[in-house]
């Protein structure tokens, strides 16, 4: 079984921080505790993926410490592994993990694809940083038996 899981910061957990330091400033003792428990919760997020090759099914998740939402879905028939390269810009919205830029015009964040033999096409595994998701798609691609299919530079080689 392939799993890949990431930290994920969501900023709700300084604004219910800040909303339970607010409530016990006001004496609000149910509220602040509320607030206090939901920010502790939210602020140890996950999200992952777990593909079972097996039984020919992914999921896609979120954590929190150790509650967990997402479903099982039906996996087609996996093809090849795909390494992408996505150019981001301060004109459009970042995705996450956000790769701080060099020259602070674009950015560069590398994505890995499963494409498969079906209706959906390709599964989102994981993005980030180009060492780390190269990594990713060697494992998911030696896992299932595929190829991997390095389509971040210009000469689009297969790396496996």
């Amino acid at each position: 079984m392939y799993t890949y899981e990431k930290y994920y910061f969501r900023l709700f957990s300084p604004l219910l921080g800040l909303m339970a330091f607010i409530f016990y400033l006001y004496g609000e003792i149910i509220g602040g505790s509320l607030s206090l428990f939901l920010a502790v919760l939210v602020s140890f997020s996950y999200q992952g993926i777990m593909i079972d090759p097996g039984k020919k099914r992914y999921k896609k998740y979120d954590r929190f410490l150790r509650l967990t939402i997402g479903r099982w879905e039906p996996l087609s028939p996996p093809s090849y592994v795909t390494l992408v390269r996505i150019n981001l810009s301060s004109s459009r919205n970042l995705p996450s993990p956000l790769v701080l830029p060099d020259n602070r015009k674009s950015a560069k964040s590398y994505k890995v694809n499963l494409v498969v033999d079906g209706r959906e096409r390709y599964v989102t595994v994981c993005r980030g940083r180009l060492e780390p998701m190269r990594h990713e798609a060697l494992r998911l691609g030696r896992l299932l038996g595929i190829r991997v299919l390095d389509y971040s530079t210009p000469e689009k080689k297969w790396i496996l």
